[in-house]
């Protein structure tokens, strides 16, 4: 007898569309066939749905401490409950160290912190904030003995500790190349930003308006130019995350038109606002970093979903309550961090496929596929094949749902997509063979996640 069987759906895969029913034992897809006739212990109709391969998201930041004991309003429980209710199977967050500190003694803390916590799978990324030969002789350690196949740089936020300066980070990537590891990048000219985040405190002009203005596109823009320039010097492969601007997007073009294998990721708030709403009262529940742009720039990002020339959907879920979020009216000491780990498949589809911006192989691929490839978890994660883990998204294609505080999971009290409708939502979801999610509501366990040992694979990202 089968675990589970899904019955009637249109599987969905990177590769196309076709009726079949899913069969699980032990945790793992062991059928995939027009008809699965064989009885189990516990059947789901998908007649009319949409069955895809759970969703990936690579970039969250859970139980973060932002300053002055202001956290995240979600912790690793809260905050994979709310992925899970969004179709996210997979979460990676980040071990990010205190100066001097240990890379090994800050990923194993960040276990500790996740463990008996997650509510789905999970993963660490590594960020790394110092390059000395101690730390990075550290980075082979913890990808032989611990799996942390991707690792994480700034080009910003020297004050907190986190910016590499250009030595470094070229130290940093030659290590990466060697290693096989995936270099995210957070990029912006931090010496620009600087510059004019003083000029305007110094003309008492501190609304939230100036933190855009502060980080104009060509912030963004040079830094990924700098960076692809010394991955192409290096071979690292580098992810550009939370891209915002066109500009930014058309530097990842050209460094990939030379053959630095560069990729880039995009969030759904820069595909649903723009930097009007900087103008409006709730100003500072939209404040993030890098900030919104123009709807000039949120077009050019549709652009690059469609087209390939952004690879992966992240939500750099970083949320804070509205009381942190409205401390000050100085721009510069409001956190930075909005939601989205639950908003990306309805987003990305209602907003996409349901519109038919995009088609639903592409979409398969920005939340699932490509990141379980770009991460070193395919076929593991990422596909529906006999052997890979249970994880699927079950999506009613004619669902309406209005995004807002009431209708989401996470513990934040407010959200930036209230009043938004989507069609086309995630109504059941299955982790490792187990139902997590059932008719839109939580299911699942505390602690049934289980940390993903990965391992980068050139082979499994030709192509992406």
């Amino acid at each position: 007898m089968l675990d589970l069987v899904i019955r009637g759906g249109s599987v969905a895969t990177e590769f196309g569309v076709f009726q079949a029913d899913i069969g699980v034992e032990d945790g793992r897809i062991s059928r995939v066939a027009r008809l699965v006739e064989e009885p189990a212990e516990k059947v789901i109709n998908a007649g009319g749905k949409l069955v895809i391969p759970g969703g990936i998201d690579g970039h969250v930041h859970f139980a973060m401490h932002y300053s002055d004991g202001i956290y995240t309003a979600d912790d690793f429980y809260s905050g994979t409950v709310a992925a899970a209710c969004g179709g996210i199977t997979t979460i990676i967050d980040f071990a990010t160290p205190e100066q001097g500190q240990s890379f090994i003694d800050a990923f194993i803390a960040r276990r500790r912190q996740a463990d008996g916590e997650v509510a789905v799978d999970y993963g660490l990324h590594l960020s790394v904030v110092s390059a000395d030969a101690r730390r990075l002789a550290e980075l082979g350690e913890l990808y032989n003995e611990h799996g942390v196949a991707s690792i994480k740089v700034f080009t910003a936020y020297r004050r907190r500790g986190l910016m590499l300066d250009d030595g470094a980070m070229l130290d940093v990537l030659r290590e990466a190349a060697r290693l096989g590891i995936l270099v995210l990048a957070h990029c912006e000219n931090e010496d620009i930003i600087n510059r004019n985040v003083e000029r305007f405190l110094s003309e008492g002009k501190t609304g939230v308006e100036y933190h855009g203005l502060s980080r104009p596109d060509y912030v963004e823009a040079e830094a990924i130019r700098r960076l692809s320039f010394f991955a192409g010097l290096t071979g690292a492969r580098l992810l550009v995350v939370h891209l915002s601007s066109g500009m930014g997007l058309e530097a990842v073009r050209d460094a990939r038109r030379v053959g630095v294998r560069v990729y880039a990721e995009t969030c759904p708030h820069y595909l649903m606002f723009d930097d009007s709403v900087y103008r409006s009262r709730d100003a500072a529940l939209y404040l993030m970093s890098p900030p919104l742009k123009s709807t000039r720039d949120r077009d050019a990002l549709w652009e690059g979903v469609v087209d390939g020339g952004i690879t992966v959907m992240g939500s750099d879920h970083a949320c804070f309550t509205a009381r942190d979020k409205r401390r000050s009216e100085v721009f510069t000491e409001i956190p930075g961090g909005v939601q989205g780990t639950e908003n990306i498949i309805p987003i990305l589809y209602s907003e996409g496929v349901a519109k038919g911006r995009l088609s639903i192989e592409r979409f398969v691929a920005l939340v699932s596929a490509n990141p379980a490839r770009l991460y070193g978890l395919y076929p593991r994660k990422g596909a529906i094949l006999p052997g890979s883990d249970a994880d699927l998204t079950i999506i009613d294609p004619n669902m309406k749902v209005r995004l807002g505080r009431d209708a989401l999971h996470s513990r934040l009290d407010h959200s930036i997509y209230e009043g938004v409708e989507v069609r086309g939502y995630p109504t059941e979801v299955v982790s490792r063979g187990r139902v997590i999610v059932e008719n839109r509501e939580f299911v699942g366990q505390r602690g049934w996640g289980q940390y993903l040992a990965r391992r980068g694979n050139p082979k499994t990202v030709e192509g992406l």
